[in-house]
């Protein structure tokens, strides 16, 4: 009787030895990042069977296992993801919010004072220092516009860094998570599968969420307690032990923007940009997308619109001298250069495409980029990026393209050469005009105010050779272009169109602050959820502490009177 109670006993001291520890080691991992709080899973020993019935035998630890629930541990890592993502979007597009609605650096004011310089000189077309003060502001203005463009260009830079980054952590994290999937499985095979390597699940729970702070990803169950991780939509990442990278490559069209491919360890490659979702990187394609490259497209089509209509009349007018006027400014798409087009890399060797805008349709001037694409026949089709709806064009003869369905270019001329089935080309109308318009006149007598026409007292108009120094009917014309709706298909003026350009991005910049408010206060309540199933609580461990304490005295105690019956019993046999 003494031997089974002794051994009872020593069965009770090691399980609670095994509780201790066990409290000990959640309370020294209290802030330990992704720790799960374990628990010591007790079961009764094997009865043994004696004269009078079955006597128990003591207590056996069969588990050291950590608190888990899989339902909110992917609640988390989804809340991460939706989180990552409007948080990321939210705080690059204050970046533009704040550059387009800044009064000291924004378009409203430099557009402004260029029209108030244009009505003085107008007012007193004689004067040289008015003359003189236009063409100064005509320099802050488009120098105005080259600044806001670098801004915007600098965000690129800063968006392609952060990609390559976030494209290179991700690989690293799936590799890791690859690494432990390995490491789980061997340690589990140790133990025939009934044991949890509680720590490597710990940390590879911790990667899964820091991947999900990146990219949305679904993590499915396989064999060994390892797991399977799909990114975007369905894209496969982790697959049991191997691991596929991330990688970000120029885009066919613009080596300024990036496109993100999956690459697997054999080398084949997959582009997979529209696939992500959720993640910083999701939220930084988007930001792009829907906020960057559209502001700066528009603040190009307010450039464009103001450089060409102003030009129209500028050249129809005289200067201080009687000569016939010049373009007042130039830039890709008026007077020589062209606007830049890409071409496919796989296209025919002597194809080309040249385009400029069409100074008899400047109001329609778009903001998007076009992909013109050459079919068979041949026949030529031309997709707005934006919205992807499509005009049809056909050859007017020696290569000039245009639109028989709908019948208007976006305010653009466009011919070509050389083309074949299967080329293709990006034009991008607006993308850089803000960074390449310039003042062509610099000399203040060569700016035309005055007309070469008169009328006689017979109402008759005729034409006058020479100076008109006093004459601003030209001028006035100028002038006029500050209040003409010359934009969007004839609807806004240029301040209008600045306008646009700021309520759009402020308008998704609220949006977005209140998505990521929402979105933290739903990952806020996950961490929650998170830590009331596996999170560390000094309290309850405080209160565990003290019982497994105390039942590890009283199998002291057991041991304690277990050696006093024996001692007795010998006692009694030797007397």
């Amino acid at each position: 009787m003494a031997s089974g109670m002794l051994g009872t006993a020593i069965t009770g001291l090691k399980a609670f030895q095994r509780s201790l520890e066990t409290t000990s080691q959640n309370i020294s991992n209290v802030n330990t990042e992704g720790y799960s709080r374990q628990r010591v899973d007790l079961a009764t020993k094997d009865e043994q069977m004696i004269s009078v019935g079955y006597l128990g035998t003591g207590v056996n630890v069969t588990n050291i296992t950590r608190s888990y629930d899989q339902f909110i541990t992917t609640q988390l890592r989804s809340s991460t993801a939706a989180f990552g993502d409007v948080d990321k979007y939210s705080t690059l597009a204050s970046q533009v919010d704040d550059i387009v609605a800044d009064p000291t650096v924004g378009m409203e004011p430099a557009i402004k004072n260029f029209f108030n310089a244009v009505n003085d000189a107008t007012d007193d077309p004689s004067s040289i220092p008015a003359r003189q003060v236009m063409i100064s502001e005509t320099e802050i203005l488009t120098s105005r516009f080259d600044t806001m463009n670098s801004r915007f260009g600098q965000i690129r830079e800063q968006i392609n860094t952060d990609m390559v980054v976030m494209a290179d952590e991700i690989s690293s994290l799936a590799q890791s998570i690859a690494n432990l999937n390995v490491q789980i499985a061997n340690a589990q095979g140790q133990t025939n599968g009934d044991q949890q390597p509680n720590g490597l699940l710990d940390k590879r729970d911790t990667t899964l969420n820091k991947l999900a702070e990146l990219v949305d990803i679904s993590v499915v169950p396989s064999n060994s307690n390892m797991v399977n991780v799909f990114m975007g939509q369905g894209q496969v990442l982790v697959l049991d032990t191997n691991a596929n990278s991330v990688i970000t490559k120029p885009t066919v069209f613009d080596s300024s923007k990036l496109d993100v491919f999956i690459k697997t360890p054999s080398g084949t490659e997959g582009l997979v940009t529209r696939q992500i979702s959720g993640g910083e990187l999701a939220g930084t394609i988007r930001f792009r997308d829907e906020i960057l490259d559209p502001a700066q497209q528009r603040l190009g089509s307010v450039a464009a619109s103001i450089a060409m209509e102003f030009n129209n009349i500028h050249e129809t007018g005289f200067d201080l001298d009687g000569n016939a006027g010049e373009l007042f400014f130039k830039g890709q798409g008026m007077g020589v250069d062209p606007i830049p087009v890409s071409a496919n890399t796989t296209n025919s060797a002597l194809s080309s495409v040249t385009v400029m805008f069409d100074k008899n349709n400047i109001e329609n001037i778009d903001f998007s980029d076009y992909q013109l694409e050459v079919g068979t026949g041949p026949s030529y089709t031309l997709t707005r990026i934006t919205d992807n709806s499509r005009l049809t064009l056909t050859d007017s003869g020696g290569g000039g393209l245009v639109a028989t369905s709908p019948a208007t270019l976006p305010g653009i001329t466009i011919n070509s050469a050389n083309l074949t089935a299967g080329d293709s080309f990006l034009i991008r109308p607006t993308f850089t005009a803000a960074s390449t318009i310039q003042q062509n006149i610099t000399d203040p007598r060569k700016v035309a105010l005055a007309t070469n026409i008169a009328t006689d007292s017979n109402n008759v108009d005729y034409v006058i050779n020479g100076p008109m120094p006093g004459d601003n009917r030209n001028g006035l014309l100028l002038a006029g272009l500050e209040n003409k709706q010359g934009m969007l298909g004839g609807t806004a003026s240029f301040q209008g169109g600045y306008g646009l350009v700021v309520s759009e991005v402020g308008v998704l910049t609220s949006s977005a602050k209140i998505a990521s408010a929402a979105q933290e206060t739903l990952l806020n309540n996950a961490k929650d959820s998170w830590g009331n199933i596996s999170g560390v609580n000094l309290d309850e461990e405080a209160a565990n502490l003290i019982k497994f304490q105390q039942s590890y005295q009283a199998a002291a105690q057991m041991v304690s009177v277990s050696n006093a019956l024996f001692d007795s019993l010998l006692g009694a046999v030797r007397g």
